[in-house]
């Protein structure tokens, strides 16, 4: 849906009883001058409030491609859920400065052969503002080489593996990452497993893409630092269904603790494998973020009872407590849907400081540098200079007790640990 642009400037005066051809000539010069000052494009894919895409006197629009038909609707589902409850609370207290947000979600099925042409419909149908959240790693980074040569503000890349910098690794200039990225969380669980649980010998499932590799390298890094190791490591196909030959290869390693990375679906049925077979690790499993959602612990059963859990988000805030009362009629709290909320709240946020009449350039101006140290709402700090557009680095543990994820950690930062 194509939205109404608001009115050029002469044809407001016109409405006014101000008509053009009484102006004296030197006010007439001075007037198409400023205006024209005023209506410069900013650079970046965005000018004046007048003729920025999605925003008009009373709606901004921005758009998300979340997978609520295909194999990753377990996590983007809730997440969608979440938004749209932040943003409607939004929307009855006013809107941002008098305008109400419009959130247009497309899912592409989670196939990340799909999602340019997801990305292409919210920009050039609906002329979305700006790219709020595409649901999974693969799938942003298809994203990110569509919004970032078009000056297109991605805010929210989710899934770990996601693009934020270039081959150099320099900032890329139009996206901006709000969750740790699985490198940092690499490091984070190797330390962990090391030092508080006393894993000796450490065993990896991992999705055997950019899901996984990086925090394959990561986690052996930080093993061999505190004094473990890795010594097995068996990839798999995020659509795998038989894990038998990999839970063989990891029993014969004999580890500790084995280490599950990747999407929920796959690493329960390892989990469930394993169980029916009568096998568990010493120090059974320790899963990462993608996992940290009770739906996982209810699918695993009692096979999940005592599996520790990577996380990023504490409870015990302000805002946890503000959703937790927006949502006390959920049969149970979901950490997906609590990452939605969380993240429109930045979104928003975001919008706000970029101005009473934002423009892409505004909005990119706005998060590369009112976003120092700031206080997400939900106990990490993020900070996103010109330079730097990475997530959150601290990560807190979690232990499956009773089918519900518990804390047994305070938040660990990643530049605490390593190198």
């Amino acid at each position: 849906m194509r939205l109404q642009r608001p009115p050029a400037p002469v044809e407001q005066r016109r409405r006014g009883g101000s008509g053009v051809g009484l102006l004296l000539p030197g006010v007439l010069l001075f007037l198409l001058l400023l205006s024209a000052c005023g209506s410069t494009s900013s650079g970046g894919g965005g000018g004046s409030s007048s003729s920025a895409p999605g925003v008009s006197a009373d709606t901004i629009t921005i758009g998300g491609v979340l997978d609520t038909t295909g194999p990753i609707k377990v996590i983007c589902a809730p997440i969608l859920q979440g938004d749209q409850l932040y943003f409607n609370q939004v929307n009855a207290a006013g809107g941002i400065n008098g305008r109400k947000i419009k959130f247009i979600q497309v899912s592409d099925n989670g196939d990340s052969t799909r999602t340019r042409d997801a990305v292409r419909q919210l920009v050039e149908q609906d002329h979305v503002f700006a790219i709020f959240q595409v649901c999974g790693s693969g799938n942003a980074n298809v994203a990110e080489s569509y919004t970032v040569p078009r000056g297109i503000p991605f805010i929210d890349p989710i899934g770990g593996g996601s693009k934020y910098t270039d081959q150099n690794g320099k900032a890329l200039p139009w996206v901006w990452m709000t969750q740790p990225n699985y490198g940092d969380e690499g490091h984070v669980i190797g330390y962990y497993a090391a030092t508080t649980l006393k894993a000796h010998s450490v065993g990896l499932l991992y999705e055997d893409d950019v899901l996984g590799l990086q925090q394959k390298t990561t986690l052996a890094e930080a093993l061999q630092k505190y004094g473990s190791r890795l010594v097995a490591s068996v990839g798999y196909n995020a659509t795998q269904t038989d894990f038998s030959a990999a839970l063989q290869t990891l029993k014969a390693a004999a580890p500790d603790l084995i280490v599950l990375n990747g999407l929920p679906s796959p690493t329960a049925r390892f989990v469930a494998t394993a169980a029916a077979q009568g096998y568990r690790p010493r120090l059974g499993y320790l899963a990462n973020y993608p996992m940290a959602d009770n739906s996982w612990a209810k699918v695993l059963g009692a096979a999940g009872e005592g599996i520790y859990v990577s996380g990023y988000t504490s409870m015990d805030t302000p805002v946890a407590q503000q959703y937790l009362q927006a949502t006390r009629s959920d049969p149970v709290f979901s950490a997906y849907k609590f990452y939605g909320y969380i993240n429109a709240k930045i979104m928003v946020d975001a919008l706000r400081k970029a101005g009473s009449s934002p423009t892409r350039a505004s909005l990119r101006d706005a998060l590369d540098h009112d976003f120092v140290n700031y206080d997400t709402g939900f106990g990490p700090t993020l900070t996103w200079t010109p330079e730097r557009h990475g997530g959150v680095s601290d990560f807190m543990f979690f232990q499956i007790k009773q089918g519900q994820l518990t804390p047994v950690s305070s938040f660990i930062k990643a530049s605490a640990v390593w190198p």
